[in-house]
């Protein structure tokens, strides 16, 4: 398997009726390269992955919300026999596709393609990725295939943000996905609009940690990210203020740059001075430079 796939068909396996159906090439090369022993897939939609897993011989268990497994309540893990070498999702992509009450069924709260905003969007596929996790045996594979989303004039890198879900640590892979034949391509869009021709699939290697640990991991990467951005702004602020300047002006720079970010921390001039003290030069008293 390589950094960059691209099928020209999406192959014998499943319904090509079914909308936002993963071809079967990828679920191959997935297990040819990895060799599961148990292959999960908590999303199965029309049973690609199943017939794939059949073909090739290799143990299977499909699950999906259209067949009354709900992975925001239920668990993977007490669906299996014992835990999987790969655990596999395709959900939707937040509401580009609605899925219950269109695809198939009545409409279902829980389907990811009814969330009322991308926000719990996000903290439901946290959820979903969590539970992958925990029904993947340790060193084995939690993955999941996802595209980033534009809607109502809004990007959403999706990739992205799952990857800031879960533990840095345990990402091994990231590969992309040229899609081919799918309804945007045949569309013609005006200005200076470009059309999303790639998914990516996510992948970790599940290491032997609490799920708490992941917390306090996931909790440090973000504190340092905040941290780095505040930098980052008295860094600018340092530059067009020609270096060498007071705090209070400093303040005030600032104050201009990141209006927003600072009307939601009432301590931010303390952040500034913790931030100055440990990155950037104190010249003289109250004077400082980058």
């Amino acid at each position: 398997m390589k950094s960059v796939v691209e099928y020209k068909n999406r192959g014998k396996w499943g319904d090509n009726k079914y909308r936002g159906n993963c071809s079967g090439h990828l679920f191959i090369d997935l297990i040819e390269h990895f060799r599961p022993k148990l292959f999960v897939d908590a999303c199965m939609g029309s049973g690609t992955s199943k017939e794939v897993c059949e073909e090739l011989g290799t143990p299977f268990i499909g699950l999906d919300l259209r067949h009354g497994f709900n992975f925001l309540k239920d668990s993977i893990l007490y669906q299996l026999p014992h835990q999987a070498d790969i655990c596999f999702t395709h959900p939707p992509y937040h509401n580009m596709i609605t899925y219950s009450g269109d695809q198939w069924g009545e409409s279902n709260k829980f389907d990811l393609s009814r969330c009322g905003s991308y926000d719990e969007f996000l903290e439901k596929s946290q959820v979903m990725l969590l539970n992958q996790r925990e029904a993947t045996r340790d060193g084995g594979i939690y993955c999941t295939l996802i595209g980033d989303l534009r809607k109502n004039g809004h990007f959403h890198s999706t990739q992205a943000d799952y990857q800031n879900l879960m533990p840095k640590s345990e990402i091994s892979s990231i590969v992309i996905k040229v899609q081919n034949n799918h309804t945007s391509s045949f569309k013609s869009y005006s200005g200076k609009f470009i059309s999303i021709q790639h998914e990516y699939l996510v992948i970790w290697k599940k290491k032997l940690q609490s799920f708490w640990a992941i917390g306090l991991e996931t909790a440090s990467s973000l504190k340092s990210r905040i941290n780095m951005t505040w930098r980052s702004i008295i860094r600018i602020a340092l530059m067009n203020l020609s270096n060498k300047v007071s705090l209070s002006h400093i303040y005030d720079e600032v104050l201009k740059i990141a209006g927003e970010k600072i009307i939601s921390n009432t301590n931010w001039k303390a952040k500034i001075r913790q931030q100055l003290q440990i990155h950037f030069t104190s010249v003289e008293r109250g004077i400082w430079a980058i």
